[in-house]
């Protein structure tokens, strides 16, 4: 599961010694590498409301309100290029002062812009774009998968960010208020605290599983520990009804904006679901309860919580082991049910390395939370699993990579 907690927690401990004991060089330039594919990309955003559900965050128990920012091939370009920080500095702020870096820890993204134009109208023609539906982690960043979502869209893709609000690090409501994952004092909400307080042996045990012999014990393991997290299920669940309410509401977005005209273009037929940490669980989960997935992803979201320990998956699934000590493999028994399973496991990673915040520079950089690839390294292979595995689940395209024949030396491609 995500352990970006459980590194705020040690980051932040160790942040008033390690100021102490030697200034923080300033924050070098931020900028998103160029994404791969010929075309040029729109983003918009969109909020629905799903009143059928009450919001456990808030205390006035409004209805659940989910905002979705997508990424997609566009036409003209004669818009402004989107902010990088799509709710500017409030979504990196107080995690900044959460690291104990102070709140301007990451002031140098601000003026960080991306490669995609602000409510550009879809490209010219006929044809329908494959969709791709993601989720970051939980307390991660919407913001911090964009040059992943932009390279996907420069070749024919449209991205459907599902961005989940009070478990992520910023995301508007339908009534303009911005919220996150900390309160209004800076602190992590206690409904967050929650979940993740159901984590703390999860190193170990996902260490037992790795080390256990046979199948039938790794899936004791993994079914007691399943057992003791309910309030991590319960968010699972959560997570997969905003992904499910969303692709339902696609029908009633109002057709005269640039969010309608996309939706108009896309290709439901062709719909790709995928993750990192915990929007990579909710991935799978997803998966095996809605036949609108086609294919599921998950970036190093360990282990897989929910049904698919008991239940085959009738559709691809890929997963990417980064190298965390005590982790590699600890999903395997559950999703070799899938048909097939694609395990990928790429060398010298840690748990954030899969998102655009090895690139931020700042206090994660400065307090060695990431492996030992070059940032610009990771985001390239990061790029290419993502987008040969779901040109080859989607579009019938062979992957090189997927067949073993990978340019990475740094990533071994499996089918376990």
């Amino acid at each position: 599961m995500p352990r970006l907690t459980a590194l705020i927690a040690s980051v932040a401990a160790a942040a008033t010694l390690a100021r102490a004991q030697a200034p923080s060089p300033s924050a070098p330039p931020v900028s998103l590498p160029a994404p791969t594919g010929s075309l040029p990309i729109g983003t918009t955003s969109w909020q629905v409301s799903d009143s059928s559900r009450r919001e456990s965050f808030a205390s006035d128990r409004t209805a659940r309100d989910v905002e979705v920012v997508a990424w997609y091939p566009a036409g003209s370009m004669a818009t402004e290029p989107a902010p990088y920080l799509r709710w500017g500095l409030f979504e990196v702020q107080g995690f900044a002062d959460l690291l104990g870096a102070g709140r301007n820890g990451y002031d140098h993204l601000n003026g960080v812009r991306t490669h995609a134009m602000l409510d550009a109208v879809p490209a010219a023609g006929d044809t329908r774009f494959p969709v791709i539906v993601f989720s970051a982690g939980y307390g991660g960043f919407a913001s911090a998968h964009t040059s992943l979502f932009e390279d996907l869209a420069s070749h024919g893709y449209a991205v459907l960010n599902i961005v989940h609000p009070y478990e992520v690090g910023a995301a508007k409501l339908r009534d303009g208020r911005l919220v996150s994952f900390l309160d209004y004092a800076g602190k992590p909400r206690q409904p967050y605290r929650d979940v993740v307080g159901e984590w703390g042996d999860e190193d170990a045990i996902m260490a037992a599983v790795t080390k256990a012999t046979n199948d039938d014990e790794r899936r004791r393991l993994l079914r007691e520990y399943f057992a003791a997290t309910p309030r991590t299920a319960a968010a699972l669940v959560r997570w997969v009804d905003d992904t499910k309410f969303v692709l339902d509401q696609l029908a009633a977005v109002p057709r005269d904006g640039a969010s309608g005209r996309l939706v108009s273009r896309l290709d439901l037929a062709r719909i790709g679901v995928g993750g990192h940490s915990m929007g990579g669980v909710a991935a799978g989960q997803f998966c095996v309860q809605d036949a609108r997935c086609r294919a599921g992803l998950n970036l190093d979201g360990i282990p897989q919580f929910g049904q698919m320990i008991d239940r085959g998956l009738e559709h691809p699934f890929l997963m990417v082991y980064s190298s965390r000590p005590g982790r590699l493999g600890a999903s395997d028994v559950i999703y070799r049910r899938a048909k097939p399973y694609y395990r990928v496991d790429v060398a010298n990673t840690g748990h954030l390395d899969f998102s655009d915040m090895i690139l931020w520079g700042g206090p994660l950089r400065e307090r060695n939370a990431f492996g030992a690839l070059a940032p610009e390294r990771v985001t390239a292979i990061t790029r290419a699993i993502v987008l040969q595995y779901f040109d080859q689940v989607l579009l019938d395209r062979p992957s090189t990579l997927l067949e073993g024949k990978a340019s990475f030396p740094e990533v071994t491609v499996t089918r376990p």
